[in-house]
């Protein structure tokens, strides 16, 4: 068995965290089959975290050869009148090891699905640098987006476990009972508005809404189409990054506009 196939370089830099553990279950399999065969695992890193450590040094007290390579001088596939051979450069021996084997198997790691960047464009939720969904919060919202109402668990979050998918699966599920237990959903009061008679419709407060509470639509006025810019006042969470950014000065932010602003300060100036 070779590891990190095609994973861990220049495309693909994330580890998929269960190679090395199903081909050490794989390994302790073939040996109990068959205590006589030769297994042998190459690999660059063996990863088998948490319990999972118990079952490499079974592995290794049964006999599987673990033997370490150089991702710069990666393992070599050669064929000829004897079959199939390896040959992997030992770093310890300083050395090239000839593997003769009747079977080769090639672990490659984990990828997103092709889809998911149509997903994430159409629930307006983002992805990371390798491709996979983007939670809110690492610690404080795991399973969460920042639009709200969406949640992620399983491989759609990153490469993991059976069993991590099913407590990331069972948290979401529980995050989204909050919202199905109950029969009103009530929203924060401080959230954006769009003044339609003066916005142009530039699209730069739906670009900068980090919650995508912010689309563009075109709306039906007295002088013919026009496109206006519409918040979804469930999702908007009253951060003030359109009301900042918004060139036409069409979006206040209630409780914040500028006229209770300017009030506030000459309160406070004449006390």
């Amino acid at each position: 068995m070779i590891q990190c196939v095609g994973s861990r370089n220049d495309d693909r830099p994330y580890c998929s965290r269960i190679c090395c553990s199903e081909a050490v279950k794989n390994a302790l399999k073939l040996k109990s089959m068959a205590p006589e065969m030769n297994v042998y695992v190459l690999y660059r890193d063996i990863r088998t975290y948490g319990f999972k450590e118990d079952y490499y040094e079974k592995a290794r007290e049964a006999g599987v050869l673990f033997i370490r390579y150089d991702p710069e001088r990666e393992p070599r596939l050669e064929t000829g009148g004897d079959g199939l051979s390896v040959i992997a450069h030992e770093p310890i021996l300083h050395d090239d090891l000839l593997i003769q084997t009747d079977l080769l198997v090639l672990t490659p790691g984990i990828v997103p699905v092709s889809e998911n960047e149509s997903l994430s464009k159409m629930l307006k939720v983002p992805l990371n640098e390798d491709g996979f969904f983007l939670e809110a919060h690492m610690k404080l919202r795991p399973v969460d987006f920042a639009t709200e109402g969406i949640f992620l668990a399983g491989l759609a979050h990153s490469p993991k476990s059976i069993e991590e998918s099913i407590s990331q699966a069972n948290a979401a599920v529980a995050r989204a009972l909050t919202y199905l237990s109950k029969k009103e959903l009530e929203t924060i009061g401080i959230i954006s508005e769009v003044n339609e008679r003066t916005c142009i419709g530039c699209g730069l407060c739906e670009s900068l809404c980090p919650y995508k509470a912010i689309e563009i639509l075109t709306k039906r006025t007295i002088i013919g189409e026009k496109q206006v810019a519409q918040i979804n006042k469930a999702l908007c969470k009253g951060c003030g990054a359109c009301t900042a950014s918004c060139r036409s000065g069409s979006i206040d932010l209630k409780g914040f506009t500028n006229a209770e602003v300017v009030a506030q300060i000459a309160e406070l100036t004449l006390s």
